[in-house]
């Protein structure tokens, strides 16, 4: 519906385990490598992966079968709900082993054993992969170590890969079973992705899908990230319907708002059937009973559904905006509050502000990108757009949990996470630069803006040069005074760029530490 609004060949976000759309994080690569290793490894046993629903285990194991050399024949099963007989008897259907219709276990395993024996003097290796393997029962469990002792005087006739949730862990750790935990050679649990990842993840679906460029802002994926606790699964979901959003919308691109309807309705979808977006009003009764009908058929399904309906109610509570936090409906308005920080107040309310500010000293900085990090780092007040209101508020303090919001006398004390999430990291703030500043400043430029930063930096460094109250003149941008711009960059802890910008200044008038308003204290370390 919206793959040729964005130019996309295909969904990008199908929950499909498609290995196309496998994004090879550090995780992933081990997890995979795992796999390999116990393929790899003529000893036959068990290899094991676990890992939450949604993490990706049946996608990484798809991918392992894309890489497995001509040789291997393979048996895949995925519904493991299964008797010992039963599980014999599919691993027989995928394998093309003929057997009798009221075969025994005994017959069972006899034919598998002729078929293995068979496949290894011909050079070829067999590999049976179960899916869902927490729903086995230790009946089966134990059939299946025996199937291991197979072998010939030379080899291992099979070898296994269990995939399941975290349960299989527990399960394989009962003493009843401690005989076929000892024979896993290989295991690796998937963790969910981290922040970092999961932008990385969303970069590179679109990427696949044939997405020139990225659709969603950064605090958009950052949102999604903390709805998604990381998990792929949930991350498509998400993702398919905010991309849905934004198209209804006319936006080109995701807000952190579009992802939290989009996250409303997949979440919310079995418990209210409520429906967000007009485009999708005709489909709640069909949605629902296709949902019941995936429940009810597949139990896996029904696990995805489960998950989704605790983080409807754990996480997403947690990451919204008390209702009571109010701003102003426009940037304008907003600007008083932070002039207020300052000790100034606006009289004319129809002049633009920040031409105002030039009069009395100062300059507006929009930064467009940062967030809360860049807020924190810069320690001045700043002005920025809430997306779950569309409102402008002021941030006028910031402790290590908490961040206050003021509007027009009020003021609200929010989650440092839920604010970072609720904005798209663009902010407007005020600072202060040094006299009669025009352009920034850069090697081999001499005049009086080089000589008031080399005074600075010089009461700052403690000079030996420096003659107390006394400004000094003539000086040059130099290697020397470059060294020494590097230097207090790294002193406190920023990017050493050598840069002389606005966010240069900023950080030197901290050190001063006076005649400004912070958010946090006059030395932020």
């Amino acid at each position: 519906m919206y793959q040729e609004y964005f130019g996309l060949n295909e969904a990008p976000f199908s929950i499909a385990p498609n290995p196309q759309y496998l994004y090879m994080s550090d995780r992933y690569r081990e997890a995979l490598a795992h796999l390999l290793y116990g393929v790899e490894n003529d000893g036959g046993g068990f290899t094991l992966l676990t890992g939450e629903v949604g993490t990706g285990k049946t996608t990484i194991c798809r991918c392992m079968l894309a890489q497995l050399p001509e040789e291997v024949d393979t048996a895949f099963i995925i519904h493991p709900k299964l008797s010992a007989d039963e599980l014999l008897a599919s691993t027989c259907d995928d394998l093309g082993i003929d057997y009798p219709v009221s075969a025994t276990t005994r017959v069972l395993v006899d034919r598998i054993n002729k078929h293995l024996v068979n496949t290894i003097e011909s050079g070829r290796r067999t590999l049976l992969i179960i899916d869902e393997a927490q729903n086995l029962s230790e009946e089966v469990l134990e059939q299946l170590r025996l199937l291991t002792n197979l072998e010939t005087n030379q080899r291992k006739l099979l070898q296994i890969i269990l995939l399941g949730q975290p349960e299989l862990m527990e399960l394989l750790s009962r003493k009843a079973l401690r005989q076929l935990s000892q024979r896993i050679t290989a295991r690796y649990h998937l963790e969910s992705m981290s922040r970092k990842e999961v932008k990385a993840y969303i970069s590179h679906r679109l990427s696949v899908a044939g997405a020139r460029g990225n659709f969603f802002k950064p605090a958009a994926m950052r949102r999604v990230y903390h709805l998604s606790k990381g998990i792929p699964r949930v991350i498509n979901l998400i993702c398919d319907r905010a991309l849905l959003g934004a198209f209804t919308e006319n936006k080109a691109l995701v807000t952190p708002a579009i992802v939290n309807k989009a996250a409303r309705e997949v979440l919310n979808t079995v418990g209210s059937r409520r429906i967000k977006y007009p485009a999708l009003a005709i489909v709640p009764v069909a949605f629902a009973s296709i949902i019941w009908f995936m429940v009810e058929i597949d139990p896996l399904f029904s696990n995805i559904i489960n998950d989704i309906q605790i983080l409807s109610t754990n996480e997403h509570e947690q990451l919204v905006l008390p209702s009571s936090t109010e701003g102003h409906r426009d940037q304008r308005s907003a600007f008083n509050d932070l002039f207020a920080l300052w000790g100034y107040f606006l009289e004319d309310q129809s002049a633009d502000p920040c031409q105002t500010s030039q009069l009395i000293g100062l300059s507006c900085l929009n930064q467009e990108t940062g967030g809360l990090a860049l807020i924190k780092q810069l320690n001045r007040p700043v002005i920025i757009k809430l997306s779950s209101t569309n409102q402008w508020i002021t941030i006028s303090r910031i402790s290590r949990d908490t961040v206050t919001l003021i509007a027009s006398n009020r003021g609200y004390d929010v989650d440092y996470n839920v604010l970072d999430e609720d904005f798209d990291g663009s902010f407007t703030l005020l600072w202060q630069p040094p006299p009669d500043y025009t352009v920034p400043i850069s090697p081999g430029d001499s005049g009086v803006e080089v000589d008031w930063l080399v005074n600075q930096l010089a009461h700052i460094d403690n000079s030996p040069h420096r003659v107390p109250g006394k400004q000094t003149t003539g000086h040059v941008f130099d290697e020397d005074v470059l060294d020494r711009v590097k230097q207090f960059q790294r002193s406190i802890n920023v990017p050493v760029t050598g840069v002389i910008d606005p966010e240069f200044y900023i950080h030197l008038n901290n050190e001063a530490g006076t005649g400004m308003p912070f958010l946090t204290s006059p030395h932020p370390g």
